[in-house]
C-alpha cells in the first residue's frame, strides 16, 4: 500500500524496484492502512488468493519430495 501523503513513500516507490512484478494499492492518505474501495479490496483479496496458492503448491511439493523414496 502506498499512502500519497506518506513520509515514506520515496523510499517504498525505490523498494518496489526490488521485485518482480509487485503488487500496490495507491491511497490518498498518509502512513496508514484505510478501509479499501471496491477496487482496492478486489486488488487485495486477488494478491491474497495468489499466495495462498503459491504456498500450498509448495507445500504440496515439500511433501512430495518427503515421501520420495
Amino acid at each position: 500500500m502506498a499512502g500519497e501523503t506518506d513520509f515514506l513513500k520515496p523510499h517504498g516507490t525505490d523498494l518496489l524496484e526490488s521485485f518482480v512484478d509487485p503488487v500496490v494499492i495507491h491511497h490518498p492518505r498518509g502512513h496508514t492502512i484505510p478501509r479499501l474501495d471496491d477496487k482496492g479490496l478486489e486488488t487485495m483479496l486477488s494478491f491474497l488468493e495468489k499466495i495462498q496458492k503459491e504456498v500450498a503448491n509448495q507445500e504440496g511439493e515439500e511433501k512430495c519430495l518427503e515421501e520420495a523414496p
